[in-house]
């Protein structure tokens, strides 16, 4: 029982640290500090930024639920990480591949509450 318990607590500082570091990337962004690596439309541009701050937003507002064993904490952090995986392999196939990175901790998020939600 312990041993859930604590990986349950290290699994929700990791996903605080990786959707704060949605947030900071947003930042960066927009603070003109994030450069691509080919030449992108305006449009491209603001979608990129704004998707990092919404999913960081989201699943940090989903944190509670999580740490409450909520049914919409569950289910919000699923769907915020299917949408942060669609969206990081969308970035990887049109806007620079380095954003195929982001698919990573995502899957870890989904993959761990997927398989884990019943103890939630």
């Amino acid at each position: 029982m312990r041993r859930r318990s604590i990986a349950r607590t290290l699994f929700i500082v990791f996903a605080v640290v990786y959707y704060v570091a949605r947030i900071a990337i947003f930042y960066a962004g927009s603070q003109g500090d994030m450069a691509f690596e080919e030449e992108q439309s305006p449009l491209v541009e603001a979608f990129v930024l704004y998707s990092f701050f919404a999913i960081g937003a989201a699943g940090l507002a989903l944190i509670p639920g999580l740490y409450l064993s909520k049914a919409w904490g569950i289910w919000g952090s699923i769907a915020v990480s299917a949408y942060t995986i669609a969206f990081d392999v969308w970035a990887a196939v049109f806007v620079q591949a380095a954003a195929g990175m982001g698919v990573i901790p995502a899957s870890v998020i989904l993959g761990y509450l997927v398989f884990t939600r019943d103890e939630f």
